[in-house]
Parts: structure tokens; C-alpha cells; sequence
């Protein structure tokens, strides 16, 4: 395969830098946003959203995909029931996708929440039977992952108001349990918030609560679940100003502390307008850290690009490479984006263009897999949790055995200078 990466970044903090990649076929906002695999390969998903209108009629159920490899997007089936939605959210688990929630709006103005699960096999590229339907319909909701098994959905807008619910789906039984409610008050209950679970406690924080034009609030809440019974979970809170924020993504992992990036420090409409009546809203380039002392820290401001309006991400490994990749939402003067960005953890040196080839075969594999390149590299090879396998250097060609590895999805890493330059998965049969 012929890689051409042409490195357009800015510096995030120590160890990170942006790469804009390949459009999107279309600008979308307030998208529902995951990743998964197909035959190996990363790939991006986009589920309906808002066109560049920003009016009613512009919300649809339109879905795109995204191949890391190769750099180039596609249409894929549009969500099976409705005429379009808003403020949904996706979920990975086990490699199929759960789009779960979201709203309607109506030529009249009037908003509808909903309660379906479509469930998507990213093997297929269909979509399967509907999930057993959320028993609270929701939109603007966090929703989480839990040890790859649970999806979690916390507080949210429910047709007319904010509510305190925890519900939990369990996709391998296809049933809804109700997890422990957050406290039924202004400090927890809100919509446009984002969160993640790291490890067994959930966290989450910003959104805009109940009030004279939805206030934001600045408020980070984690919940600690227990492992033994994960629908009892007990809520704290705490207020930090550093917590403002609205439609922010938030990423984080098993391993990996809660990240926050972009959103805006307003409340506003699907339009971009602000609920207050002061105008349209301007994105923020937050980019805000959970730290080891479990204080949130504030990156470089402006140091993410100025995007608003997100509903997730798509992470891979992020205990290795932090590699997250971006889509759509609102940039500056409330543009509906089409553009797509990647966030690694590997700085270049300088700007620069690198033309090589690389070539991995066969994928899927037995067990014997041969690299050409051209010219030296440094291979890291992991498993998908980030246990590392081995660290060798080679020279243009070499022959790599898994034989005494259990079957599974590696990530083989290519660096250069010390830069991370490639990644490929490969599957062992």
C-alpha cells in the first residue's frame, strides 16, 4: 500500500499534535461519533446529525465511515427508522455499535426524545434488529462504556426535562437495568455533558442544567461502580470552573485517565444560538485533563482546534498511542464542519512530507507475516490492550512469527526517528 502523509499539526501539549485528514462527504454537526474494526482495519463512524442549514428539515439520519488506512470515507445504510435525529450517541462494544437515543425535531418547533437502539455490524455493514428500546427515552445524555460489556447512559433530556436516570444496557442479554440515580438536583442532572469510565468510576461533567436559559454548569460528578454489582453506584461532586462545558467530547479508557476537548463555555440551540439571547456561540480550544491527583488541569488554550457540537469520538488504543480520531460538529461563526482530524501522541520534529511504502501480508494470518519498506524502521507490536509483544528494529523486509501468540487483533507500530509513522492491525487466526 502507497502512504502519502503530509503532517499538518498543532502542538496540543507535551507528546500530542492534530493531523487533519480527509474530508467527510459532507458537513455534518451534533453527530454521533465511534470506531471499530473491519477485517482488522480502524475504521470512523458517523451516525445522523444536522446538515449546514442548521434548520429542522436539515436533520437527518445520514451515516459515513471513515478508513484509517486508506484515508477515505463512504456512505454506509442511513439509520433504519425516522426521518433524523440529533443529540444520539454511539457506542462500541465488542465490536458491533449501539446508536442509542437522540431527538427529534418538528416544522413546528416541538422536539420528540427517543428510545430506540439500532444495533450496526461494522463486519457487514448492516444494521441489525433493534435493541430492546431504552426504557427512559433520552437525548443529550453521557454515554459510556463499561469494561467493554456495558453501555451506561446518565442523566439527559427526556421530552421536557432533565432527568437524574442511570440506565444500563447489556447488549450480550439485550436488557436494560437501572443503575443507581445521580442526586435529583441542578448539580447533577443536566444535557450536552460527555464523560467516560476509567476503570470502575464513571466521570463526567459540564452540560447545561435546568434554569432561565439553561445555565452551564461547572460541575465534574464521578461515579464509582462496583465491580461486583454495577448498577450500584455512588455519586460526589465538586465544583471547578475548569468543569464549564458544553457538547465537549470526552475520551478515556480502561487504562486512561477522562480527556475533554473542544465544546464551548455557552449553552446554546441546535442552531449554534445561544439560549441566553447573546448571539452565536464561539467554540472553545479547551483541552482539559483529569491528572493523576485527581485535580482537572487546562491544556494550552486554544491549542485544540475550535470545534463545538460533538457527540463522541473514535479511540484506539489510547493506551498506547493515543491516537483519536474527530469529525464534523461546529467550528468558528457556528460552521457546520465537514473536516476530519486525528489527535497522536507522537510530535514530528518539524513539518514535513514522508513518502514510503510499506506493505504487511498476508492479513488475516495464521501465523507467518512479512513487512517490505522502504528503508529502516523501528516495530512495536502490541496486543489491543497495550501489552507489548516486542520492540525490534529491520531493514526493508522482514518475516515476523505469531506462533506463540493466542489468537487476536495485534497493532503493529512503524517509527521513525523516534516519530510514529504507521499503524496497522492484524489479525491472527
Amino acid at each position: 500500500m502507497k502512504i502519502l502523509y503530509t503532517l499538518f499539526f498543532s502542538i496540543l501539549c507535551s507528546g500530542i499534535f492534530a493531523q487533519f485528514l480527509a474530508d467527510m462527504p459532507e458537513p455534518v454537526s451534533n453527530n454521533a461519533v465511534t470506531g471499530a474494526y473491519v477485517n482488522g482495519i480502524r475504521h470512523v463512524y458517523s451516525f445522523s446529525g444536522i446538515d449546514s442549514t442548521k434548520k429542522w428539515n436539515g436533520i437527518h439520519k445520514k451515516a459515513f465511515r471513515y478508513n484509517v488506512d486508506t484515508d477515505v470515507w463512504d456512505t454506509i445504510p442511513d439509520l433504519p427508522s425516522g426521518t433524523g435525529r440529533i443529540a444520539a450517541a454511539a457506542s462500541t462494544v465488542k465490536n458491533k455499535i449501539y446508536i442509542i437515543g437522540g431527538y427529534e425535531v418538528f416544522s413546528n418547533g416541538s422536539e420528540r426524545s427517543l428510545n430506540e437502539v439500532h444495533i450496526f455490524n461494522p463486519e457487514t455493514n448492516e444494521y441489525e434488529a433493534n435493541g430492546e428500546p431504552i426504557p427512559i427515552p433520552i437525548d443529550d445524555h453521557v454515554q459510556a462504556v463499561y469494561k467493554d460489556s456495558l453501555i451506561f447512559c446518565v442523566t439527559g433530556w427526556s421530552q421536557n426535562t432533565n432527568v437524574p436516570n442511570v440506565q444500563i444496557y447489556d447488549p450480550s442479554k439485550n436488557e436494560w437495568l437501572e443503575g443507581t440515580s445521580v442526586p435529583n438536583n441542578g448539580r447533577y442532572k443536566v444535557f450536552g455533558a460527555s464523560g467516560a469510565i476509567v476503570g470502575d468510576t464513571l466521570y463526567y461533567l459540564g452540560g447545561a442544567r435546568i434554569g432561565t436559559n439553561f445555565p452551564a454548569s461547572n460541575q465534574l460528578r464521578k461515579g464509582y461502580i462496583n465491580p461486583i454489582d454495577p448498577t450500584d453506584i455512588i455519586w460526589s461532586s465538586s465544583a471547578d470552573p475548569l468543569a464549564i462545558a458544553y457538547r465537549a467530547v470526552c475520551t478515556g479508557g480502561q487504562y486512561t485517565k477522562p480527556n475533554w476537548y473542544g465544546g464551548s463555555l455557552t449553552t446554546y440551540n441546535y442552531d449554534g444560538i445561544a439560549y441566553d439571547g447573546s448571539g452565536g456561540v464561539v467554540p472553545s480550544g479547551r483541552t482539559i485533563y483529569y491528572s493523576n491527583n485527581g485535580q482537572l488541569v487546562s491544556g494550552t488554550q486554544n491549542s485544540f482546534p475550535d470545534y463545538m457540537d460533538m457527540r463522541g469520538a473514535a479511540c484506539f488504543d489510547c493506551s498506547v498511542l493515543a491516537d483519536i480520531f474527530f469529525c464534523g460538529g461546529m467550528g468558528p461563526n457556528q460552521e457546520v464542519s465537514k473536516k476530519t482530524f486525528a489527535l497522536y501522541s507522537h510530535v514530528p520534529t518539524e513539518n514535513k512530507e514522508i513518502d514510503f511504502e510499506i506493505e504487511v501480508f498476508p492479513n488475516p494470518t495464521s501465523n507467518l507475516i512479512t513487512i517490505k519498506a522502504d528503508g529502516n524502521f523501528d516495530l512495536h507490536i502490541s496486543t489491543l490492550k497495550g501489552k507489548s509483544i516486542s520492540k525490534e528494529e529491520f531493514s526493508f523486509q522482514k518475516e515476523i512469527n505469531l506462533k506463540n501468540h493466542l489468537p487476536g487483533i495485534y497493532t503493529f507500530s512503524f517509527f521513525k526517528n523516534g516519530n510514529l509513522v504507521h499503524s496497522k492491525k492484524v489479525i491472527k487466526k
